[in-house]
């Protein structure tokens, strides 16, 4: 076959898929003194997962953690006024938070207040994205930094994945996921399958300098469809372009795409097989976020096989601008992310990997305290889930917001609340958990510096 049966589209999109390769030709590139500065972090021979659920839009999680004291929950009810749910109906979580309040869960999220309740999740109150500690009269004057474009679905949800201060013109390069895999990838895993793999396509957090977030479809397989379609349907079309990889090229670019993608044609093979002997999974809900998961749940089982020790995972869902009718379509998402996570930390157990494995909201924003009249709006700080065997369960963490309006010293309008959590406090507490060593956090997180607290304490 000549070169003109092969659409320059089919070689352009052959050669695109090298993702999951290029990690291992990034890894001759790595900063020796990251190399270094990870090797003297916890056992290499363990494995550990991070598995981040983002949701898009905005969660309104002020109907996701809800005061189940009689009196707290009639403040409540008076600010949220036809977004009020009854306090009868509440899903009740059994342990009160430090200040000894009680909380409640959505009514449709059952499964996971199971999970508190046994201890194998917790709540974390009113987290946000934040460059420093601010308080109320900080914001008022303008006195300390605050995140750019705050409210902004595009801006905060970047903020919240990377972790640095960015303008709207100049996003930065790197998360926080990402940066962590730049500094723990080639020290515990002996494959070159990138150790940041997505089951919701590209994103600001697994991408670091060095290693690449990998997008992995529904189907057990990498996105290397077209390779994978051309083998089985069109064996000499593949054998043409793949011929013209293994020449022997003078031209260093040249050399250096034709090694790339033959990395990436056999890092695909290794993945592809190790894959075909995974688990079908058929507890998980037909949805987009269950079979997100369900395909992480599938790549976790065959970690051995894959030779992998440390993996993050991107999962998300949307939907979650719930500006208008928001009851009916809040309790379906909230329903569904419940089922999802519910059906991950069963088949985690059932896995015998449930202490290795972490899953964690994230989301752009909470909304406000106040109704509109049919929904909410863009908020500020929200309430957020953490599960797995290694969480000390069963708790609240982090400081619950003052919900009188008339008095709160979080409110910064209309109940958007002031977080009283950063995303970086947060964001350490897990990092520190996968193997991240305390000289290098700061790294990871380069505001977490201005925070005292530097581990929330929801993971032993």
């Amino acid at each position: 076959m000549s070169m003109d049966q092969i659409t320059r589209r089919d070689f352009l999109r052959f050669g695109a898929c090298t993702a999951v390769g290029t990690s291992s030709l990034a890894h001759t590139l790595f900063n020796l003194r990251q190399v270094n500065a990870a090797a003297a972090n916890s056992d290499p021979t363990d494995y550990k997962a991070l598995v981040c659920v983002f949701l898009f839009g905005g969660n309104d999680s002020a109907n996701m953690l809800i005061p189940a004291d009689a009196s707290q929950h009639a403040i409540y009810a008076a600010a949220r006024q036809n977004l009020t749910l009854p306090l009868d109906a509440l899903q009740l979580l059994n342990s009160p938070d430090a200040a000894g309040r009680l909380y409640g869960l959505h009514p449709a999220m059952a499964g996971m207040a199971g999970l508190v309740n046994r201890g194998d999740a917790a709540m974390v109150a009113n987290l946000g994205t934040l460059l420093a500690p601010v308080t109320l009269d900080d914001f008022r004057n303008g006195s300390s930094a605050l995140p750019p474009q705050l409210f902004s679905h595009n801006d905060q949800q970047v903020l919240w994945q990377t972790s640095v201060r960015h303008s709207p013109a100049h996003y930065h390069s790197s998360g926080w996921g990402g940066r962590i895999a730049d500094l723990l990838h080639s020290v515990h895993n002996d494959s070159t399958i990138s150790m940041n793999l997505s089951m919701s396509g590209n994103n600001f957090f697994q991408t670091g300098k060095s290693v690449l977030p990998v997008p992995v479809s529904g189907d057990r397989r990498s996105d290397f469809r077209l390779r994978t379609s051309w083998r089985t349907d069109d064996k000499t079309k593949f054998e043409t372009v793949k011929g013209m990889f293994d020449r022997t090229h003078d031209n260093l670019l040249e050399r250096t795409f034709s090694d790339v993608n033959n990395t990436a044609i056999e890092t695909s093979e290794l993945f592809n097989v190790a894959m075909e002997g995974a688990t079908d999974f058929e507890n998980f809900p037909n949805s987009g976020l269950g079979q997100q998961l369900r395909s992480a749940a599938r790549v976790i089982e065959q970690r051995e096989a894959l030779g992998m020790r440390r993996q993050i995972f991107f999962c998300a869902t949307g939907g979650f601008d719930t500006h208008g009718d928001q009851l009916g379509a809040h309790a379906g998402l909230l329903g569904g992310l419940s089922g999802a996570l519910t059906a991950f930390q069963d088949t985690m157990e059932s896995l015998g990997v449930s202490n290795n494995v972490t899953t964690f909201t994230a989301s752009d924003f909470g909304r406000t305290f106040i109704s509109n009249g049919r929904g909410s709006d863009h908020g500020w700080g929200g309430h957020h889930i953490v599960l797995g065997g290694a969480v000390d369960g069963a708790q609240v963490y982090g400081q619950f917001p003052d919900i009188d309006l008339q008095s709160s010293p979080h409110d910064t309008g209309r109940g958007r609340w002031l977080p009283t959590t950063s995303v970086d406090q947060y964001a350490a507490t897990l990092a520190k958990w996968f193997g991240v060593s305390d000289s290098d956090i700061d790294t990871v997180l380069p505001n977490l510096g201005n925070f005292s607290q530097r581990n929330l304490g929801f993971l032993g």
